[in-house]
């Protein structure tokens, strides 16, 4: 999806910038340029543009950008529900209510389990300074990380003994995006939590039947339970991969040993509004 900005409709009002997860959106020489090394094409910057500056080049197609409705329920309010439903990396500062949290977390109870294990666990973090301390743990990781991609040499030995998998952590996409984390960890960005007030461990004992399925649907519940209460969500796959890593900080966090972690999810308020629903690629089917 490539990308163009009306430099006459756009007034440099930032939004784009900030909500980029990729920095992929900069102000340079006083206007907007959208680079392409790293563009997930999530559509972020098209959704959240208040002046409609942003456009995509490619010819339109019925699935282009369209405006969200309000999430119901049956079908087709089930599908409103899922379409209209963003990631959300800026959040404001107020609390979840506990209750909101409850709900999330009593549907996702019923997420379908193989064999019915019903194995998924869920550690909520809504401590700040705990939530922090977790933060300098997996950055500090992350460091490690990196410096063992800098030694071409033992690269896949150092990178074993972080306790990752190297055909994972070589991918070209992994090898561009953690200098980038730390780069902006260190210019004080929090790319890791976004700030949000509530963090969700999402784990199951690896002895459990297919346990990192059950805790895929169970994170997937509670996305959309959040959406209906007006709550925004995150999987963050760099705090996953690091617990995933690290059994002594799982430990530290009270989780069981023979418990895995599989996904991290944040929750809070937005803090930005998505006005346009981004396409999708069709559906690749093969109907027999």
């Amino acid at each position: 999806m490539r990308l163009s900005v009306d430099p006459d409709l756009c007034n440099l009002c930032g939004v784009c910038v900030l909500t980029c997860p990729a920095d992929m959106v900069r102000e340079k020489q006083g206007r907007i340029k959208i680079g392409r090394v790293m563009c997930l094409e999530c559509g972020h910057c098209v959704a959240v543009c208040p002046r409609g500056a942003i456009s995509v080049e490619e010819p339109p197609r019925d699935d282009d950008f369209a405006e969200p409705e309000a999430p119901l329920i049956p079908p087709e309010m089930l599908r409103r529900l899922l379409v209209s439903r963003r990631s959300v990396r800026r959040y404001l500062s107020r609390p979840v209510r506990r209750q909101d949290l409850e709900q999330m977390l009593d549907a996702a109870r019923w997420t379908p389990t193989a064999a019915n294990c019903q194995c998924q666990s869920f550690t909520i973090i809504t401590d700040p300074e705990k939530r922090e301390a977790l933060a300098a743990r997996i950055v500090q990781f992350y460091r490690a990380y990196n410096e063992a991609l800098q030694d071409r040499e033992h690269c896949a030995e150092r990178l074993a003994a972080l306790g990752l998998d190297p055909a994972f952590a070589l991918h070209p996409h992994m090898q561009a995006a953690v200098p980038a984390f730390l780069r902006n960890t260190d210019a004080g960005r929090d790319r890791l939590f976004f700030q949000a007030p509530a963090v969700i461990l999402v784990h199951a004992d690896t002895g459990a039947v297919l346990p990192e399925a059950a805790c895929a649907f169970a994170t997937l519940i509670l996305v959309l339970m959040a959406e209906t209460l007006g709550l925004g969500t995150c999987i963050t796959a760099y705090a996953s991969e690091a617990l995933r890593a690290l059994p002594d900080l799982r430990a530290d966090l009270g989780l069981p040993t023979s418990h895995q972690v599989y996904y991290v999810l944040t929750v809070g308020y937005p803090g930005e509004e998505f006005r346009l629903i981004p396409p999708r690629r069709p559906a690749q089917v093969n109907w027999l």
